[in-house]
């Protein structure tokens, strides 16, 4: 009955049509009913649609249905609450209709997982969702396919509701694009679903939304479990991977404790080998020279008082005191080998110095170049530089066979190097015999002990070259 009322109000009206279109419009201007307005704009959206002007007549239509949106809402506000409790039961559980918060991507995975689920309500709902984030988009094409797409699922279960959003928003869609007659068709299919939404029996259609509600709480439920099991399961993970950090530090706190450890007693090592030097060549010093000195001169003051038979018990003499002073003269070079006095006193140049005049012979020539250690330096560096220079330059003496040896010791503002390059007949880099043979263990040792690093280059008939490379503390 209610329907018809329009439809009286336009007979009562149309009369004044053919007079004045103006006053239609002052009608709908001015403080009439509400009903009347309404009819106006019905009246005017038909006659501008029967002279092809679709686009006016669209904008009278939609005048009309505000009108009839706004009466409907005020008898709605009148009925009992449970229908919008349902619904909202339903917009927490689906999304709701006109939600557009979510993006593309995730109203696609749940329209994924509802197919999955056979679930032709969620699927409607989210593919009106699609369509109004489309629209927004300015993706026209995109919306209509979703928006027919929510108006198919949407007819497959009977949801008028549903379908009647779905009219609304192809008719706003194809007035956006400016197809005008496409836009009052749908806009009149949206008319037709208003009017029989009227008509449903309101509480059967709760019963079964409120039905739909409990299988859609119990999924909750089941994916709730499910939540359950993947937090447990990415607890036990990461208790795991705390598990196996704790066994990787412990492990290198571990290695870098042996690591200290080995560095103790690798200094530990050096320091009671450098102090059994010093007391070897102090002894050697001060009583093996000196006896070998008295033992001299003893013999030449008893050569001056006996008289010899004969020339060569002379000769014979006089070779066993020169044989003492020579075993003097070594015992006085081993000595100055194991603790050089000048490197205690006057630094590690003069000391290499002294040290090649002690080998320089006829078959090698050794030159030494030497920059930043005029002065003394640190007793601990220039100790452990003497040592890798006897131990390299002893290797090439012993082993090489080489004609010219070349020593540079230098020192700038942040590093110490030290090379020894001779012309020799060099060695096989990957003959691990050769290389505990030259002791070249201890010199990496040695190296380590000041956080060093030491560099070997040789080939077979090529000549070695050892580099040494020892920071500078600041």
């Amino acid at each position: 009955m209610k329907s018809l009322i329009p439809f009286f109000l336009i007979l009562l009206i149309y009369p004044c049509f053919g007079q004045n279109i103006d006053s239609l419009k002052k009608l709908i201007s001015g403080k009439a009913p509400a009903e009347k307005k309404m009819a106006a704009n019905e009246v005017l959206a038909k006659l501008n649609e029967q002279n092809s002007d679709y686009r006016v007549a669209l904008l009278y239509y939609h005048a009309a249905q505000d009108i009839r949106d706004s009466l409907t809402a005020l008898q709605k506000a009148r009925d009992s609450t449970s229908v919008k409790y349902n619904i909202d039961l339903l917009g927490d559980v689906f999304g709701k209709i006109g939600q557009k918060a979510v993006t593309e991507q995730a109203l696609l995975n749940t329209i994924e997982t509802k197919r999955a689920l056979d679930d032709t309500l969620a699927m409607a709902i989210n593919y009106l969702n699609l369509g109004l984030l489309y629209e927004d988009q300015k993706h026209n094409a995109e919306a209509l396919a979703a928006l027919l797409q929510c108006l198919r699922y949407a007819r497959a279960i009977s949801y008028t509701d549903l379908q009647n959003s779905a009219t609304v928003e192809l008719s706003n869609l194809f007035q956006q694009t400016g197809d005008y007659r496409q836009a009052i068709t749908w806009f009149k299919k949206h008319q037709e679903l208003a009017a029989t939404l009227a008509k449903e029996n309101s509480s059967t259609k709760i019963a079964a939304l409120q039905t739909k509600y409990e299988n859609t709480q119990k999924e909750n439920r089941i994916l709730q479990q499910q939540f359950e099991i993947t937090r447990r399961n990415y607890w036990v993970a990461g208790i795991g991977i705390v598990l196996g950090l704790s066994l990787l530090l412990t492990y290198f706190y571990f290695k870098s404790n042996k690591l200290k450890q080995q560095n103790i007693a690798t200094t530990a090592i050096m320091e009671t080998e450098e102090k059994e030097r010093k007391r070897i060549a102090q002894d050697l010093h001060d009583s093996v020279s000196q006896l070998m000195m008295a033992a001299k001169i003893n013999l030449s003051l008893v050569g001056n008082e006996i008289p010899f038979s004969s020339d060569a018990q002379k000769k014979q003499f006089e070779k066993a005191i020169h044989l003492v002073d020579e075993g003097f003269k070594e015992v006085r070079t081993i000595s100055h080998n194991m603790m050089p006095q000048a490197l205690l006193e006057s630094g590690l140049a003069l000391v290499i110095k002294q040290f090649i005049e002690n080998i320089e012979n006829d078959a090698i020539k050794v030159n030494f170049l030497s920059k930043g250690f005029e002065d003394h330096f640190d007793d601990t560096i220039e100790t452990i530089l003497y040592r890798i220079l006897q131990e390299c330059v002893n290797n090439v003496l012993k082993h090489a066979k080489a004609s010219r040896l070349d020593i540079s010791v230098i020192r700038d503002d942040e590093n110490i190097s030290l090379t020894i390059e001779d012309n020799g007949s060099g060695f096989d880099l990957t003959d691990k015999q050769k290389y505990r043979g030259m002791g070249l263990k201890n010199l990496q040792n040695r190296v380590n002990f000041v956080k060093g690093k030491i560099e070997i280059d040789s080939h077979p008939g090529h000549g070695t070259l050892v580099s040494v490379y020892i920071p500078v503390k600041k």
